[in-house]
């Protein structure tokens, strides 16, 4: 995250929104943030944020909790400062393992809106005008529509008199289905039972305008019984500037993992310019990892973080003399000794970068075997990264059905045999599996579909 410059994205953003990582410092913070906080950028990041603004000795509960759990993915908390009042809404960045990544916050100052909640629950004198003055659209509504509205109903949904909003269904202001595919009079109707049975209901909605145009929405519906029939009091907020906003950051999370595959891959081809059997290896072990992966059933996000390792699983060999990689003969131990720090060094390298997923550990690994044999931990069975497991079969059997500059290629029925005799001892039984079946059939590494042609 520290890597990467947010200012054009979240400073076009009017409402402030920072990150924090999992460890509550602030990573990242726009000016509309700074402005609200009163500091600038050197004095605020490094700091919990908390610290910051809204500048209180103990974190906010919810934020609090949801960071420290492994599943929560949001948190709400209210902030009061001063004589204004803020909702603080965190989206939650985790890896695979559940750990935080980190975690975007964005500050709505809803000082109004719970002013209006306020009046609402004065006592029953202040109805009328409360009705009256509510900036959210609030309506009496029965079994066949609408029965009343406020000024801000007429408002909100484009009406010049109410004429032209009582006596309708909710559906009337509705498209035809709403974003979840459901049929908007039915889903109405199931909305306006479940209150009446319960009391109450809160949901979100999309409604038409009079014009046509869309809006999002929260409504909160109340059953109370007026001259002995039950009837609904249904209030709508326009929520259409927090749902751009919220747009807006899961936009901002999609571009950084954009960009953080796009760096993996200009560095894969960076590593060509001094190595291009690096490069095109690389390459290879990604096409096949990718494909063992899928066959195994992983996920897509899974499957993505694994890619980017392979792509660059060899890219502490920027430390090997070239002369010893292209060396047309066999290595000496000394040579192969040195060779063999390329994967320690790899993970020197991207430790770090704080990717989505353990980048670095999986580069570490790609050489580790189930049976302990392997390097540069020694590390055994379980203890060895899927990822790293995934690689190791995939790297292996590349090299061994490429050219390599000191021999001649083993072709690929024979790199696949040699990861068919250590199943089960050096590499994972089912990966070898799913491997076997992805060549079978296959005579030649380069003639095989599993070998993208696309470039790196």
């Amino acid at each position: 995250m520290k890597n990467y410059e947010f200012n054009d994205v979240f400073d076009c953003v009017d409402i402030p929104v920072f990150i924090h990582g999992k460890d509550f410092r602030l990573i990242y913070a726009n000016q509309a943030y700074l402005s609200i906080a009163n500091t600038d950028e050197s004095e605020a990041l490094g700091k919990l944020y908390w610290e910051v603004f809204p500048k209180q000795e103990t974190p906010p509960e919810s934020c609090y909790a949801a960071t420290l759990s492994k599943s929560a993915k949001s948190s709400r908390d209210e902030l009061s400062v001063k004589d204004r009042v803020y909702l603080s809404m965190g989206f939650i960045k985790r890896d695979d393992g559940g750990d935080v990544v980190f975690a975007i916050q964005s500050i709505h100052d809803i000082t109004e809106q719970k002013r209006v909640m306020h009046l609402l629950q004065s006592a029953a004198e202040q109805e009328t005008a409360l009705f009256e003055l509510s900036p959210d659209a609030i309506m009496m509504l029965d079994e066949h529509g609408f029965t009343d509205c406020n000024p801000a109903t007429l408002r909100i949904f484009g009406c010049g008199s109410k004429e032209q909003f009582v006596g309708y269904h909710p559906s009337h202001f509705s498209p035809a289905k709403q974003p979840n595919g459901e049929d908007s009079f039915n889903l109405a109707n199931s909305k306006i039972k479940q209150a009446l049975k319960n009391g109450n209901n809160a949901f979100e909605w999309r409604h038409n305008r009079l014009d046509g145009s869309e809006f999002d929405a929260e409504v909160l519906l109340v059953a109370f019984t007026q001259d002995g029939r039950l009837i609904l009091q249904a209030t709508v907020r326009d929520i259409s500037q927090r749902k751009e906003a919220e747009r807006k950051v899961e936009s901002t999370v999609e571009k950084l993992n954009l960009a953080l595959e796009g760096i993996v891959r200009a560095v894969s081809k960076t590593m060509g310019f001094r190595d291009q059997y690096t490069t095109l290896h690389q390459k290879r072990v990604a096409d096949i990892s990718c494909a063992i992966a899928e066959r195994l059933g992983w996920p897509e996000e899974r499957i993505k973080g694994l890619k980017l390792a392979a792509l660059i699983h060899d890219i502490g060999k920027i430390s090997t003399p070239t002369d010893i990689l292209t060396k047309p003969a066999k290595l000496s131990h000394a040579e192969l000794e040195l060779v063999r720090e390329h994967a320690e060094i790899g993970y020197q390298i991207l430790k770090e970068f704080e990717f989505p997923w353990d980048i670095a550990e999986m580069v570490r690994q790609h050489h580790e075997r189930l049976d302990g044999s392997g390097y540069p931990q020694g590390l055994k069975g379980d203890a060895i990264l899927p990822e790293a497991k995934i690689i190791a079969v995939a790297d292996t059997i590349e090299s061994m059905a490429a050219h390599r500059p000191y021999r001649l290629s083993m072709g690929l029925s024979g790199a696949l045999n040699e990861v068919r005799t250590g199943s089960g001892k050096l590499y994972d039984a089912e990966i070898v599996n799913a491997a076997l079946a992805l060549f079978d059939g296959e005579t030649s590494l380069e003639d095989s579909e599993v070998i993208g042609s696309s470039e790196v």
